[in-house]
């Protein structure tokens, strides 16, 4: 092979993956967890979208300080182990880390086991979230695919659909039932 035709491989390659960037968790400043976590095993069958039904943010610090905001609220009103979700999605267009796919999620009782918990950061009863975090949570979807999160025949849930909520707000629910891998059906 020449290096001409070896670059070309490395460059599509790199087109192909083209990975979701995600905010960790120390970047957003998370607390560790207090408590244990149960363990699920990946790739998981469902990815359940909600919204987080507080303030929303539109740069890097209103996101961290929303994240921090929901996580010290779950753990400390709701006495969760950690931050409920496995990502949420700011109004800047970015991922950020929650809980690992590789532990239960706390959003969903009695149907976290199998989901994977995707949150908008923000209402979304009357307006959609902005383009850009839209289109960033497709991506993390293919994402988690790729990296055998989820299933490759996974099915695409509103929160509503699997607690007894509004989440992930109607502008938001209607939006999601155009998507692949919406699912009527548990």
């Amino acid at each position: 092979m020449t290096w001409f035709a070896l670059l070309v491989v490395c460059l599509a390659a790199t087109a192909v993956q083209g990975e979701v960037p995600i905010v960790t968790r120390a970047e957003w400043n998370a607390r560790p967890p207090n408590g244990p976590m149960d363990s699920m095993e990946t790739p998981l069958a469902r990815a359940v979208i909600a919204h987080t039904a507080g303030g929303s943010c539109s740069d890097d610090v209103a996101c961290s300080q929303q994240m921090r905001n929901l996580q010290n609220f779950q753990m400390s009103k709701q006495k969760f182990s950690d931050i409920g979700y496995h990502y949420l999605i700011g109004g800047n267009g970015k991922v950020y880390e929650g809980r690992s796919p590789n532990q239960k999620g706390a959003f969903a009782a009695p149907n976290n086991d199998g989901s994977l918990g995707i949150a908008f950061i923000g209402n979304f009863e009357e307006q959609a979230p902005s383009q850009e975090a839209l289109d960033v949570a497709q991506k993390l979807l293919e994402q988690a695919v790729k990296q055998l999160q989820l299933e490759d025949n996974y099915k695409l849930l509103g929160h509503r659909q699997v607690s007894a909520t509004r989440s992930p707000g109607e502008a938001l629910y209607n939006l999601l039932k155009q998507w692949p891998h919406w699912s009527e059906q548990i």
